[in-house]
């Protein structure tokens, strides 16, 4: 289950697909408009879809994923713009997740003329379209991690997609009309955000929110550092002059810098964490991610569902990982589980 996105679980173990009273379109100002597309189920209710002003036509950041509520809420939200979704010049992803990129192949389909996305985004799209069984590989990665994953425990809705190859890859600091592209890598290896030279706001999409941490999941063994490289990305956007943010998920808030430091003292203040539960010897990444608390409730990973406590390890390794990259922890793949540990006694001290 690598979808980078809070899982929908509910008593009776299955997903649900129910109605929700969402707000109407709201208009932010200088041509940009935000249409919440449901999320049926999910508890994160609703994804932001942002039309915005622009010469030839809208464009329009983030498409919700595959479903007929969400054509029907995006055809409504445009429609109250005065557009319908042919009139819509280009879409733009910030990333391959459903819920930001799994209506593309529709929109295209309806005749959106223009898709763009990261290039590391659309080859991770590429290679689960041509080896399949994403799932059985992320499973495999998380039981080597001392985390058995039943088929059950997976996401029925994380294939809400249909494959869509871009008519544009979009490079760091690329423009797209009044937009400036910059990529975030973390959240996933191609994230983007946009940059409006014209109203000074910034689509963050799913790499700052608030007051949601981001995920940020190690789900292969593929030689990434990606809470290195969110860490750094997130430096890079809080250095931004931006009059505002418009995030994929919630609402819009005007402090990009403060948030941003929140979120880096949230991530040193993990490390901190994870580095104290290695105090006890080399432990799994499991085991490490039992010793931690989980969701901003605090609970204990015992008390985490099934497919939460698949995000908790991930995100695990993803510290341990960064930790590794810089010298503090060791990794043993010799043993089953994979094991990890303090490099040296010192290193909890060195924090």
């Amino acid at each position: 289950m690598d979808s980078g996105e809070a899982p929908a679980f509910h008593a009776n173990g299955g997903a649900v697909s129910i109605p929700l009273e969402l707000q109407r379109p709201t208009t932010i100002g200088e041509g940009i408009v935000q249409i919440r597309l449901p999320m049926a189920g999910n508890p994160m209710r609703y994804v932001n879809g942002y039309v915005v002003e622009d010469e030839g036509g809208p464009t329009l950041i983030d498409c919700g994923w595959k479903g007929a509520d969400v054509l029907a809420a995006l055809e409504d939200g445009l429609a109250r713009c005065g557009y319908a979704l042919r009139d819509v010049r280009r879409l733009l992803v910030t990333h391959f997740h459903m819920d930001h990129y799994g209506l593309a192949g529709t929109l295209r389909a309806a005749g959106v003329p223009e898709l763009g996305m990261h290039p590391r985004d659309w080859q991770i799209v590429q290679i689960r379209a041509a080896e399949g069984e994403d799932d059985a590989i992320v499973d495999s990665w998380l039981a080597r991690n001392g985390l058995p994953v039943e088929p059950e425990d997976d996401d029925p809705d994380y294939e809400r997609y249909d494959v869509a190859e871009p008519t544009r890859l979009l490079e760091d600091g690329e423009r797209i009309g009044r937009l400036r592209a910059m990529w975030t890598p973390g959240h996933s290896p191609g994230h983007l955000c946009f940059v409006d030279t014209v109203s000074g706001r910034t689509f963050t999409g799913d790499h700052v929110l608030d007051p949601v941490t981001p995920h940020v999941g190690l789900w292969h063994d593929r030689g990434r550092d990606p809470m290195g490289e969110y860490v750094a990305s997130l430096r890079a956007v809080g250095a931004l002059e931006t009059s505002g943010v418009l995030p994929a998920h919630g609402e819009a808030f005007p402090d990009l810098a403060r948030r941003v430091e929140e979120l880096l003292a949230h991530e040193a203040a993990r490390e901190r964490d994870v580095l104290r539960a290695l105090d006890a010897g080399p432990s799994s990444a499991t085991t490490v991610a039992s010793a931690l608390r989980w969701r901003r409730r605090g609970d204990r990973f015992d008390q985490l569902p099934n497919g939460y406590r698949q995000f908790a390890v991930a995100e695990t390794l993803a510290h341990l990982e960064h930790l590794r990259a810089r010298g503090l922890v060791t990794r043993d793949e010799r043993t089953a589980p994979i094991t990890w540990a303090l490099a040296a006694p010192s290193a909890t001290a060195a924090q």
